[in-house]
């Protein structure tokens, strides 16, 4: 069976972008910023970025396009000890994926009952069995997308989605930056603190938010990087990040503008979407629309998101198996929706628990932070030390001095990083 393409490098680019631009750049990027001191937080993350997210990319993409493979065999091509590391990748990737649908089905719902003009409480929301039906209704979309290919699903659904959650982005904007007291917003956002820099929270804060938002690490763009034929990868890499920052960015000159001409709390955390703008958007003329079109917006950006994730487990079943795409799609899915029903019952009327603590939190905290970190440790260790150089280099290009300088950023800084980052976050030393 012959493998599936990009049918040309903007759609490779597009789709990769739409992997990356998710719930993470939109809703939980200015909330990060405005709960690490404002503006002092941009630097260190942008130094993250660029520094340490875009080698990671370059190298996920390089082993991908050279091998041809997805990510358990790609592993086992690298070396046959390490099949069991890329097949603990999957798991990791799908377990992220199966409570990544609720917060999916959440915005997908909110965007929904705006439209309806019908804004509901957060509260009664999560108290009823409404969740669990957008839970199935928003993984179906996902399913939906993934079961169409590489060229009709992936690739087709990015170019819409990505043009058209810029559009709505930017009118957000515009509309945040006209309130009164928008420039209050927007000179906290940009002036930086610079005494908080020496801060190692906000570093640490910074590092966990680009490896979040970039979705590197987690084995979608070596499946991606697949799919490929030549292109020059530093370029590719630098374009997706470059694109994943400027919405994460803009996002933040929608937000805070907002919340402080209502004299709102900017480090609210994860109400900020769900409880404190829908309050916002209820109780200003044609509220409903803003509201509908910013839980569109999230939407848009989970959905690619959540596609790309399910893209792994399936590029994997495929090339270990050799089933159709459609009978690997409909297996892997209905694996990760079981695995997902804890998470989305957590925040229904049953209330799902453990120890006090909705199962959909710690799923949040054990996949979603610490299996991403322990998912980019693997991926920088295996492909960073056991690769051959030889044809790595010859897929990366560049100079001999910079490839040695790459060399030591994926091979030593990369997984020191990654590692500090684990670790403060098993001690609670980091945000």
């Amino acid at each position: 069976m012959a493998r599936e393409r990009w049918s040309t490098g903007l759609g490779f680019i597009l789709a990769s972008i739409g992997s990356a631009v998710g719930i993470g750049n939109i809703w939980r990027f200015p909330y990060i910023v405005g709960a690490n001191g404002g503006g002092a937080f941009l630097l260190p993350y942008l130094i993250s970025v660029f520094l340490f997210g875009v080698p990671l990319m370059m190298l996920e993409l390089a082993v991908g396009r050279h091998l041809q493979t997805s990510v358990g065999p790609a592993f086992r091509a690298i070396g046959k000890r390490f099949f069991p590391a890329g097949v603990a990748i999957v798991a990791i990737v799908s377990l992220i994926l199966s409570y990544y649908l609720v917060v999916t089905s959440w915005v997908l719902a909110y965007a929904l009952f705006f439209a309806l003009q019908r804004p509901v409480d957060f509260d009664a929301f999560t108290g009823s069995f409404y969740p669990l039906v957008f839970f199935f209704l928003s993984g179906l979309i996902v399913y939906a997308t993934v079961r169409s290919g590489v060229r009709q699903g992936l690739e087709r659904i990015s170019r819409i989605v990505i043009p058209l959650l810029v559009v709505i982005l930017l009118f957000l904007v515009a509309f945040s930056l006209l309130r009164p007291g928008a420039l209050e917003g927007v000179a906290y956002y940009l002036a930086p603190d610079v005494s908080l820099l020496a801060d190692p929270m906000i570093w640490g804060a910074a590092f966990g938010q680009a490896f979040f938002s970039l979705s590197v690490g987690m084995g979608i763009l070596l499946t991606y990087g697949s799919y490929l034929e030549k292109a020059d990868l530093f370029r590719n890499a630098t374009v997706i990040a470059v694109a994943d920052v400027l919405i994460a960015i803009l996002a933040g000159f929608m937000i805070f503008p907002l919340v402080f001409s209502f004299g709102l709390d900017p480090a609210a955390g994860v109400n900020l979407a769900f409880v404190t703008l829908p309050t916002v958007f209820a109780g200003i003329p044609f509220g409903w629309v803003l509201g509908m079109l910013f839980f569109a917006m999230l939407f848009l950006a989970a959905l690619t998101s959540a596609a790309s994730m399910l893209e792994v487990p399936v590029a994997t079943v495929i090339d270990l198996y050799g089933y159709t795409r459609q009978k690997a799609t409909l297996l892997v899915f209905g694996a990760i929706v079981l695995l997902g029903l804890p998470s989305a019952l957590s925040y229904t009327g049953l209330r799902l628990e453990l120890f006090g603590t909705p199962l959909f939190d710690l799923s949040d905290y054990y996949f979603g932070t610490l299996g991403l970190i322990c998912s980019g440790l693997i991926v920088s260790i295996v492909a960073g030390w056991f690769v051959d150089t030889e044809w790595l280099f010859g897929e990366l290009g560049g100079s001999p001095r910079m490839q040695r300088v790459y060399l030591f950023l994926v091979r030593y800084c990369i997984p020191a990083v990654l590692f500090a980052t684990l670790i403060s976050q098993v001690f609670g030393i980091a945000a």
